[in-house]
């Protein structure tokens, strides 16, 4: 049987890889949410924009990404189903 026990680098370095993927997905997230809260008064979570969570922020644990033109209408649909007028 394979054993996954990893070096004190090895962990080191995936410590350090998750932590600097964190970041830039923090600074991603950050600036889609303010784009969407410029745009559209809400961000992706508070309609429940769930083709985006699902494609790009992780929701279903793989991400598939999606067009800016796809983004802009599961926003628009979300926060259609959500009922608030624009």
């Amino acid at each position: 049987m394979k054993s996954n026990k990893l070096s004190k680098s090895k962990l080191q370095n995936a410590l350090d890889g998750l932590a600097n993927a964190h970041d830039r997905v923090r600074k991603w997230r950050t600036i889609i949410h303010e784009h969407c809260i410029e745009v559209y008064g809400v961000d992706p979570g508070d309609v429940d924009n769930d083709d985006f969570i699902d494609s790009c922020d992780g929701g279903c644990g793989y991400c598939c990404g999606m067009t800016a033109i796809d983004f802009e209408k599961s926003m628009e649909q979300a926060i259609e189903q959500a009922g608030i007028e624009t």
